[in-house]
């Protein structure tokens, strides 16, 4: 199991960070730049291709060939749609381009510091009412991001689709509520065909999309100093059918008295659990096959397209 990178001086309160005591506006900051105070800052989280810096007392830096840019633009609808949802102020995102990620581009995106600890490192000294009241408050959280429908599936502005259901490598795009059902069928029959799922499987169809976040777990909420509970990491979110949110916490193999009795406070449909989960195998075992037609599209150059219109919409919105 990978340890992640932290250095202890990005919480040490007798630390200058980079941006400290300069004036700067951090919107028209040429990227350059911005990256190269990046590479200054102490570390407060490095693992695999996501690395989070301490720009200022205020500000920290995502970054990295795990991150998208249009996780920023994700962070900013949620802000603006979902006002109960706690989570970091965005303030910049971006990408560059990196040939030899496998997204193609490495991602940047400015938000702010919030102070606290996570969730993960202080739940089990918590009592049962404390315990009680936090998943509550995601519950809250979740259940207004799912009052967010949409007809259509994935990322907001398009892109791969990422998260425990789309195995390690993502999945789609899916520009069209008919195109992720043939993906989700296709994972299906994939799995019964290789006897790893029953054969009286019913085949699968989606009433709506809800927003959802896609790895809720204790180590992405920040508890403050009120004892109120910040949402971050974002990179898996996205419209998907509501049981995505509680098959994804059913299936974390940490913190069972975290996930437990949230799962019952959200969508949780057994049919519909049982329906996705007999899609496993095909999706994280096959992970390559697709529908014909998914195929002959060229997803990879849909893909890079959608990178490249993504790129240029958060241009134009920094």
């Amino acid at each position: 199991m990978f340890e992640p990178i932290v250095d202890p001086a990005a919480r040490d309160r007798s630390t200058k960070f980079p941006l400290d005591g300069l004036a700067f506006d951090i919107s028209s900051m040429p990227q350059k730049t911005l990256i190269a105070h990046g590479k200054a800052a102490p570390v407060l989280h490095s693992l695999g291709g996501v690395q989070i810096v301490r720009l200022s007392r205020s500000l920290i830096l995502k970054s990295g060939t795990g991150v998208l840019a249009s996780e920023g633009e994700t962070m900013r609808y949620v802000m603006t749609a979902c006002p109960e949802v706690r989570l970091p102020k965005v303030h910049r995102y971006f990408n560059v381009d990196s040939p030899s990620s496998y997204f193609g581009v490495e991602g940047y995106i400015v938000m702010d510091y919030v102070e606290g600890r996570s969730l993960d490192s202080c739940w089990d000294q918590l009592n049962q009412e404390a315990q009680k009241d936090l998943v509550t408050q995601v519950a809250a959280m979740v259940n207004q991001l799912q009052s967010i429908h949409s007809d259509s599936p994935g990322v907001i502005h398009g892109g791969i689709s990422r998260g425990m259901w789309f195995s390690d490598y993502g999945a789609g795009p899916f520009p069209t509520k008919a195109v992720f059902e043939k993906w989700v069928n296709w994972k299906l029959a994939l799995s019964k065909h290789l006897k790893q799922a029953a054969v009286e499987v019913p085949e699968i169809s989606y009433r709506h999309f809800v927003l959802t976040h896609g790895d809720l777990s204790p180590r992405n909420l920040i508890l403050d100093a009120d004892n109120q509970l910040w949402l971050i990491d974002w990179g898996c979110a996205g419209f998907y059918p509501p049981i995505f949110e509680a098959a994804t916490l059913k299936h974390q193999v940490q913190f069972r008295s975290f996930t437990q009795p949230l799962l019952p406070l959200i969508y949780n449909n057994t049919d519909e659990m049982a329906q996705l989960e007999s899609c496993s195998y095909g999706i994280n075992r096959v992970v390559f096959s697709l529908p014909p037609e998914m195929a002959e599209a060229g997803v990879t150059d849909y893909y890079r397209r959608k990178t490249v219109e993504n790129q240029e919409i958060c241009s134009k919105k920094q």
